[in-house]
């Protein structure tokens, strides 16, 4: 797949889009305490199937279900559980959606409840820092420069970035060319007009020492339960900067 898109495949990729943040919007609705990790996913993959969709993460590699929710030190990949929310936990849901085989991914992270103004410093920043990078991302611009960026957020405020894990290219297929960096490098692919990529900050307020669960294979946490956001868009690359598709 070219990384270029045309007119009419962005078109359908809005539509994929639009169908993330629907289950964006309604998720944010009845997250609170005592709500199960199960139950969101749930009322997601019904939305998803609803709007004439398919959840993009239900069989990737084998994931298990239709989003990944992720509580306080898990980042990333949290699989859905009967875990019950409670007030003070902070909780980043990650929603792909694939209809007419094109593809829409986004993240946010909010906090349940009341919780610590120290952790919603972390979410305030972390979600600043993409919408500072989708305006950021014009043509031109390298994938270093980007990673630069995104990361000065994370450095300023005594957070780390994470290294390992990146955000995307999207189109036919939920992870495309090129990798997306959340850290600075020297160099990288030129973005241009019309790609289409997923920036996604994933900040830990503690070092950058992250693993993957040796048991499920999939979730993502910090070893000293630092706490971790994660925020994505979809978005084309237009000369104004981002356009955000899931949206």
């Amino acid at each position: 797949m070219a990384l270029v898109k045309t007119k009419h495949q962005i078109s359908k990729m809005k539509e994929a889009g639009r169908i993330v943040a629907l289950v964006h919007k309604e998720l944010k609705k009845i997250i609170q305490p005592n709500i199960s990790l199960i139950e969101l996913n749930d009322l997601a993959e019904k939305i998803i199937l609803d709007e004439g969709g398919k959840p993009a993460f239900k069989g990737y590699d084998g994931f298990p279900a239709a989003i990944c929710s992720s509580v306080n030190e898990v980042m990333v990949h949290g699989i859905p559980s009967n875990y019950r929310l409670n007030s003070g936990d902070i909780i980043s849901i990650d929603v792909g959606v694939e209809k007419n085989g094109w593809y829409g991914d986004a993240a946010f992270t909010v906090g349940v409840g009341k919780v610590s103004s120290k952790a919603q410093k972390l979410i305030d920043v972390t979600k600043n820092a993409l919408n500072s990078a989708i305006k950021f991302a014009k043509p031109g611009i390298t994938l270093g420069e980007l990673g630069k960026h995104i990361e000065s957020f994370a450095l300023k405020n005594g957070y780390s970035s994470a290294h390992d894990f990146v955000g995307h290219g999207i189109g036919t297929k939920m992870h495309e060319e090129p990798f997306v960096p959340n850290y600075e490098f020297k160099g990288g692919m030129k973005l241009k007009e019309g790609m289409t990529i997923c920036i996604e900050p994933m900040f830990i307020d503690g070092p950058d020492d992250l693993f993957i669960d040796p048991i499920d294979k999939w979730t993502v946490r910090s070893k000293n339960k630092d706490l971790t956001t994660h925020y994505e868009h979809t978005i084309l690359i237009t000369k104004e900067g981002g356009e955000i598709l899931t949206k």
